[in-house]
């Protein structure tokens, strides 16, 4: 019987290879994991598309002769397309929620059409359809296979591991200062945003996989989700680590939802606090005995700036959106019901692009029809969500994507999200929603295990 990673990480075949003949049910069950089933399958054409806009401005990329965003969606939706007309994926499915989300696309799209018509709202509109919504779209198609929704959930968390290699090594092997990283072009302006946000996607991960994952994984977890807090402190991303830290209390919460994983899990998160607790009192010594308070201070870059934050001797970014967020709100009722229309926000504060609130956005330049399109889709996700909570034999893949889609939801609402480019948070809802195709008999034995 197919095995899923949710139960053993690793011991079971993924799958059909994209470009390779397609394996059926019957030869997946006893085929191992192969690394190529992976590297060729379309679960990574479509993870290297949500990521593109965080490796295609490194110096190593920028001579390649495509834009990887265009090329990846390319090839993702071919290979889907070509997929489902094999009768080997189901197509989207026209339910509630992919209504929903067609007919927000849809009004977004002919929303630019009452805005001002600058080229700024017409390259947003585009951008809105073809960039950010359609992740919803690709993602829905895939999360109905339990199997394809683990794969992309351990590549989002293996492409940013890599990336987070890839930050260690410039600003600790290489030494680059922080301050200079943004020189050379390895982090160029909010970049450090994109660093601490794929931090948290190791984080969740590592959460999960300690929390609810396999006894034998759960040293590689506590190790994981320390390592990706300790970045976090040090990548200078305030937002990302703030969310991350609040998994913590959310994991906490779910235990009790789900009483048959109560006494295993808090005893798995009050081991990880207390590796937490321990290995940061003995690393800030260290830190500070070699370098000196006020150098140390400085190298825990996220840290000072929080400090400063509340200190109040440093707020101008936060003052500059809550203006931001204040004027879409008042420019909201002036235009309840249709909105100012796609693209406005930026014209009328050319300080931002955007409010860094997705809801005042929405209601912003599309909305209240737009808020009615938008928000139930969200309403199921977190229904559904809560559904996996309560389930005794969920899966920490499954755990990861709710943990992430709750806080990025209370992000969204409070200080994030854009709609001309926030394809991986679209995504994410697609997998939320998409967790009610799970098999939860295929599951059983690692409700058991766990």
């Amino acid at each position: 019987m197919h095995v899923p990673l949710n139960q053993r990480v690793g011991d079971q075949g993924l799958g059909d290879r994209t470009f390779g003949p397609e394996l059926g049910p019957e030869r997946r069950s006893g085929q191992r994991f192969g690394v190529l089933d992976v590297l060729f399958s379309i679960e990574t054409s479509f993870i290297l598309f949500l990521v593109a806009g965080r490796y295609k401005a490194l110096p190593e990329f920028q001579s390649f002769p495509v834009d990887p965003t265009l090329l990846f969606f390319v090839l993702t939706l071919g290979l889907i397309v070509h997929k489902c007309a094999m009768g080997q994926l189901k197509p989207m499915p026209l339910d509630a929620p992919g209504l929903l989300m067609l007919a927000f696309c849809a009004y977004g799209f002919v929303s630019v059409y009452w805005s001002s018509l600058e080229p700024k709202n017409v390259d947003k509109a585009w951008r809105f359809v073809m960039v950010s919504v359609s992740g919803y779209f690709l993602a829905s198609v895939l999360a109905q296979e339990q199997e394809r929704r683990e794969r992309m959930v351990l590549l989002m968390i293996a492409f940013s591991g890599a990336l987070l290699l890839y930050y260690a090594y410039f600003r600790w092997v290489v030494g680059i200062d922080i301050y200079e990283l943004e020189n050379t072009g390895r982090i160029r302006g909010n970049n450090y945003l994109e660093y601490g946000t794929h931090a948290a996607y190791v984080f969740y991960g590592c959460l999960a996989l300690t929390v609810y994952g396999p006894r034998r994984w759960l040293a590689a977890g506590i190790a994981g989700g320390v390592a990706s807090l300790f970045l976090l402190a040090f990548i200078g991303a305030r937002g990302p680590l703030v969310f991350s830290l609040l998994g913590i209390p959310l994991a906490g919460a779910a235990l009790f939802l789900n009483l048959r994983r109560l006494g295993a899990g808090v005893r798995r998160l009050a081991l990880l606090l207390l590796v937490l607790a321990v290995l940061a009192w003995v690393g800030y010594g260290a830190l500070v005995a070699v370098k000196g308070f006020a150098a140390a201070s400085e190298e825990l870059y996220t840290i000072e700036r929080l400090s400063l934050q509340l200190s109040n001797e440093s707020t101008s970014s936060l003052d500059v959106r809550s203006a931001g967020r204040d004027l879409a709100f008042r420019r909201w009722l002036e235009q309840p019901l249709f909105g100012w229309g796609m693209g406005e926000f930026r014209l009328q504060y050319s300080v931002l692009d955007y409010p860094h609130n997705l809801l005042l956005e929405v209601l912003m330049e599309m909305g209240l029809v737009g808020a009615v399109l938008f928000i139930p889709t969200q309403i199921i996700a977190l229904f559904v969500c809560f559904r996996v909570v309560r389930d005794p034999v969920c899966g920490w893949i499954d755990m990861a994507i709710v943990l992430k889609f709750v806080t990025d939801f209370v992000s969204h609402l409070s200080v994030e999200g854009y709609l001309g480019d926030n394809r991986i948070y679209f995504a994410l809802l697609a997998l939320a929603i998409g967790l009610r195709h799970s098999d939860r008999s295929a599951l059983s034995g690692q409700g058991r295990a766990a």
